[in-house]
């Protein structure tokens, strides 16, 4: 009974993600088989074309893909098997490469950009920075709450704990936490 359920349950989510990515389908977003999205996704639509994602993706509800509508040249790329939980931001100037089988919680943001700021300069127009690349290798686990700013590229099999900040590059197998966050120990590969 329970196998039949989840049967049903998978044949539904399957039917509501197909639904859900028709329109960015249509626009030119470049999706692999079995991805899965939760409703209240906002895709960049001027943009999506510049977004690929992998097979078996899941991505969670009410989450924001941003790529600047004047900004032709920005990818953002989602490897096969990756999973993203509910509230996520992936927003990219430039590009934002998440790789293969990791694993992103709720409420996590990777930004490839920050807005310009100074005297005299108003933030909700004074436009984005540049961009510099963001890259989170394979197999990466990134806990809720968690912020990974421009240029952090992170190895493969990283651990990044909850409420992280993670503002500068680590190496493969690195188990970070804190804001700014630290090397806590290194995982043997």
């Amino acid at each position: 009974m329970v196998s039949l359920l989840r049967n049903i349950l998978g044949a539904w989510n399957g039917l509501l993600s197909f639904v859900r990515l028709l329109l960015p389908r249509c626009l030119g977003l470049r999706t692999g088989q079995g991805v899965c999205v939760g409703g209240g996704i906002s895709w960049p639509l001027g943009n999506v074309g510049n977004v690929q994602i992998g097979d078996r993706v899941s991505l969670g509800a009410r989450g924001w893909v941003y790529i600047p509508l004047d900004n032709r040249q920005a990818k953002i790329s989602i490897g096969s098997g990756t999973a993203v939980g509910n509230d996520f931001v992936i927003t990219a100037n430039n590009l934002i490469e998440i790789g293969c089988d990791c694993l992103l919680s709720y409420r996590v943001t990777v930004m490839d950009h920050s807005h310009v700021t100074g005297p005299g300069i108003g933030p909700v127009t004074s436009g984005l920075t540049p961009g510099k690349p963001v890259s989170i290798g394979d197999k990466c686990f990134v806990g809720c709450n968690v912020v990974i700013m421009p240029g952090v590229k992170l190895g493969a099999n990283c651990v990044v704990g909850a409420n992280s900040v993670v503002t500068k590059s680590f190496e493969a197998g690195s188990v970070i936490a804190g804001a700014p966050a630290k090397l806590l120990r290194q995982i043997q590969l």
